[in-house]
């Protein structure tokens, strides 16, 4: 008996510890470290710079009606200057002499030459031709910051190292690629700010070696602080303009071309298998081409912002405003189009001038400002819009019924073309033409398909008389002769008799 119990025992902590290794959160926190650089505030942080020789990015806090996070990111190439004409590089100088080694005294027929054996131009090489003249070009684009940019922003409010090395030798400076490196991180504060030279990575790893430029020492951190700034906006933007959960959207209000249309979630399915979709609100039934609206209305997502546009500039197409359960707003997105001008830059084609393209914008709380997206779903938004606004939802072909709709199931013909009624006789076929006859065959009646020609005999056109001009081609070619039959060969009169 007391075997059982302990054995009981036994078994009821493995049960619990069992349960327990299965059901533990096994996400793990990324290691910024435990060396610490310093602890401020959200308030203290100003702003976040990384440059290197062709890229600068710049994340910033903005103050307005709120206070946000806002990205810059400026590409910089260099290119050689059109046009430039490279210097022309000095001539070498050699060791041969001009005069030569023949002696002016002697004789014409002497051995020495007037052009000597040493050459004008020396026997030294030429110095390497000059690097062309380079123009630097810079491209910047704006963004709001997304969630991986706001998780930047609070790794550097209170920022950590992996490892702090001191301040390393000449040896070790080279090791850790920190004696010629150009790119550097900036952070800066209310009270001042701390940069870093940014060096090469770590054997086996990502994270980076960095050098603190005021005291001279330097660390390890994490590629969690470096990586996405190396990206730049791609990593940084934000990428979903709603910020909401799309779980807690119970109703969403329609604006368009001066009609407003609510959708609300409805129970559609069979009984057993229910599932949540959209329908009118004041019908209640589930209407999928509101439900497709909806959910393409979803995939607007910004691909670059646009904060010189303003959409006072812009024709509106349709707005969207998102609720909760309890009428509560969630946030609204509203789509705007307007034609782009063609490139003033670009030669002008007088024969074939270019189209003014046109350019879909969204807007919403969060991107702050007009962000463009693809083009594709923007005109498949705008292309519903009189649908859904108009409440008529597109009819759906049974699939167990007649799928070319109403239509009668004999309607149509295998070969295409309507059969003939009861009674009626059937249309006659036309009649391919006769050997050797030129006439057009005749057009098959209304509502048939023309039958095909068989291929005539081919022709050979009759040669031009000698002496004669040619004669031109008829319209239609001559039909061929039958083959003359050779005439037999004349009897052979017998022989006359003795």
């Amino acid at each position: 008996m007391k075997g059982a119990i302990i054995h009981g025992i036994l078994l009821a902590v493995m049960l619990v510890y069992g349960y327990r290794t299965w059901t533990r959160d096994k996400s793990t926190a990324p290691d910024h470290g435990s060396v610490v650089l310093w602890d401020k505030s959200d308030a203290d942080l100003v702003s976040i710079e990384y440059k290197t020789e062709a890229k600068h990015v710049k994340l910033e806090r903005r103050s307005g009606a709120d206070t946000y996070w806002w990205g810059q990111d400026t590409t910089i190439t260099k290119t050689p200057k059109p046009g430039a004409t490279p210097p022309t590089p000095p001539p070498g100088t050699g060791s041969g002499s001009a005069d030569g080694s023949g002696s002016a005294a002697g004789s014409a027929a002497g051995s020495g030459s007037a052009a000597g054996s040493g050459s004008a131009a020396g026997s030294g090489s030429a110095a390497p031709p000059p690097e062309p003249e380079m123009v630097e070009t810079k491209k910047t684009r704006e963004f709001p910051l997304g969630d991986t940019g706001e998780k930047l922003v609070k790794n550097y409010t209170a920022a950590r190292a992996l490892r702090d090395l001191g301040k390393p030798s000449e040896a070790a400076m080279k090791d850790y690629k920190l004696t010629d490196t150009k790119n550097k991180l900036t952070i800066t504060f209310k009270d001042g700010s701390r940069s870093f030279l940014v060096g090469g990575s770590v054997y086996g790893g990502s994270d980076k070696y960095v050098l603190e430029e005021s005291t001279g020492k330097a660390y390890v951190l994490s590629k969690e602080l470096i990586s996405s700034l190396e990206i730049g906006e791609s990593s940084l933007h934000l990428t979903d303009p709603r910020g909401f959960d799309a779980a807690k959207v119970a109703s969403v209000t329609i604006e368009a071309q001066g009609q407003v249309k609510t959708a609300v979630r409805v129970q559609a399915g069979d009984e057993g298998h229910q599932v949540k979709t959209w329908g009118d609100e004041a019908t209640k039934k589930p209407n999928q081409t509101m439900a497709n609206f909806i959910d393409n209305a979803n995939n607007l997502r910004p691909t670059e912002y646009s904060p010189d546009v303003k959409t006072a500039g812009l024709k509106p197409v349709v707005t969207l405003t998102y609720k909760d359960e309890r009428g509560a707003v969630l946030g609204t997105l509203a789509l705007y189009k307007h034609e782009k001008s063609a490139n003033a830059e670009a030669p002008v084609d007088m024969a074939n001038p270019a189209k003014a393209e046109t350019e879909y914008f969204i807007m919403t709380p969060r991107t702050r400002v007009p962000a463009i997206v693809r083009k594709d779903t923007a005109e498949r938004t705008e292309q519903d819009v009189p649908t859904v606004m108009s409440g008529k939802a597109v009819e759906s072909v049974d699939p167990k019924g007649n799928p070319f709709g109403k239509l009668p199931k004999d309607a149509l013909s295998p070969h295409g073309n309507m059969p003939p009624g009861p009674g009626s006789a059937a249309l006659p076929a036309p009649a391919p033409p006769g050997p050797g006859s030129a006439a057009a065959p005749k057009a098959p009646p209304t509502g048939t398909a023309p039958a095909p020609t068989p291929p005539g005999p081919p022709t050979t056109p009759p040669a031009p008389k000698t002496g004669s001009a040619a004669a031109p081609a008829p319209a239609t070619p001559p039909a061929p002769k039958p083959e003359a039959i050779p005439a037999p060969a004349p009897a052979t009169p017998p022989a006359p008799g003795p």
